[in-house]
């Protein structure tokens, strides 16, 4: 049987003359999370209403993980009659579970007969006969919705959150740096909750991309492709940087690395058609994440680089990475880059000492190199389909970048 719903929206509310094509993008979003099911959705005065076969419970998770969406329901629509409105709204307060109750009910509908107060006068007095509930009209055990629109009156009883914020892919693309890390995945979340679209970018430690394709980095990817949809990761192997920067000092070398993650970020970007580069960095909770080390990781970026977390202290990063179900696989071991980094560097390295590293150690062209043994990974959460491939490959079947952007002056293109 076919499930309804009534979704709301808030922040998409607050878009002025470029609502609707927030809430097209909300739409569209709503119908590929409900891919399978049948979908049908229409809005209606400031609301979606949803249809969708299959089981309740799973119709609600997709719903209650789709970005854009406040709060939703479970609803019954029936036609603008009160001899149609009496029976269900009597059966859903029977169903209900409390010992006191309102009627909250909105007409928009002005050509309906009764005002909102008369309607909800008329339906209270009957449920309260039949339930026996008292009316409590300020804190409520239960409230019963009737909201009379021009198309039906949409009837419901309780609200289940939505992670609320901004529809994905109405703000454009991110290249986020993927750790696998309690921070990166509740970075990307937090980007996608503003409308960002991620292609996540792994450095690697293993000879080859295999174990990282075995390991908990694709299936954090997996939890996070259920709030954004298909997902893009690029894995690049670290082994070439490794070897170019033997013998440098241990203090610079965090800094260095992380410069050297961000220029490789900045020329993935027009292959995406990103716009910014993302992290999981949060204002000192480490000694690579200090003001000055934060300002030689961005000195010569031509892209903006966001910082969804920086305010924010571990108790709340593990908090959002427990609620969003991503703490239990980033806690699991994995020997990631940052493993083999000095445990010792400076807090306050300067940005051009960074520099002079870059240039005398040809990272630029590194950086290419790099990108020429990377491996390109899809996921398809609708199908649960995972495909691997060289980016190489990729790219030159590609006709090039998909937003046109010389490469950056701190990386140096290939011939």
């Amino acid at each position: 049987m076919p499930e309804n719903y009534v979704v709301h929206y808030a922040e998409v509310a607050l878009k002025g003359k470029n609502r609707p094509e927030f809430v097209h993008a909300l739409r569209r979003n709503l119908t590929r999370a409900l891919s399978g099911m049948d979908p049908h959705i229409r809005h209606s005065e400031g609301r979606l209403l949803v249809t969708a076969v299959g089981p309740g419970d799973e119709v609600a998770a997709r719903i209650g993980s789709t970005f854009g969406v406040a709060w939703f329901s479970p609803a019954v629509m029936v036609e603008s009659d009160m001899g149609k409105i009496r029976p269900s709204v009597l059966e859903m307060a029977r169903g209900a579970k409390g010992k006191s109750f309102k009627v909250d009910a909105r007409r928009s509908d002005k050509s309906f007969p009764l005002k909102s107060q008369e309607i909800a006068g008329q339906l209270g007095a009957e449920v309260a006969e039949a339930t026996g509930m008292r009316v409590d009209l300020t804190h409520p055990d239960v409230v019963l919705h009737v909201d009379v629109t021009a198309s039906g009156t949409v009837l419901y009883s309780g609200k289940q959150a939505g992670p609320g914020g901004l529809p994905v892919g109405t703000a454009g693309r991110v290249v986020l740096l993927f750790s696998g890390g309690i921070d990166s995945p509740v970075a990307a979340w937090l980007m996608m909750k503003r409308g960002c679209m991620p292609v996540y970018v792994h450095f690697y430690l293993a000879p080859t991309s295999q174990a990282a394709l075995d390991s908990k980095i694709t299936r954090l990817l997996k939890v996070l492709s259920s709030y954004g949809g298909k997902s893009t990761l690029v894995l690049v192997p670290f082994a070439d940087y490794q070897l170019a920067t033997v013998g440098e000092k241990d203090d610079l070398e965090p800094s260095l690395f992380r410069r050297f993650m961000r220029m490789t970020c900045e020329a993935l970007a027009p292959w995406f058609g990103a716009s910014a580069i993302a992290t999981g960095d949060s204002l000192s909770q480490a000694a690579s994440q200090t003001l000055w080390n934060i300002g030689a990781f961005d000195r010569g970026s031509t892209l903006p680089v966001l910082r969804p977390l920086l305010g924010f202290d571990k108790e709340e990063i593990i908090g959002t990475a427990r609620r969003i179900a991503t703490f239990d696989l980033s806690i699991e071991e994995y020997k990631d880059c940052c493993a083999i980094i000095t445990r010792h560097p400076k807090t306050r390295v300067k940005a051009e000492a960074v520099s002079e590293a870059v240039e005398r150690l040809g990272l630029g062209s590194l950086v290419w190199r790099v990108i020429e043994g990377a491996t390109l990974v899809t996921y398809n959460p609708l199908t649960g389909e995972m495909k691997s491939a060289p980016l190489s490959e990729a790219m030159r079947r590609s006709k090039g970048p998909v937003r046109a952007q010389a490469a950056p002056p701190s990386v140096e293109a290939p011939a």
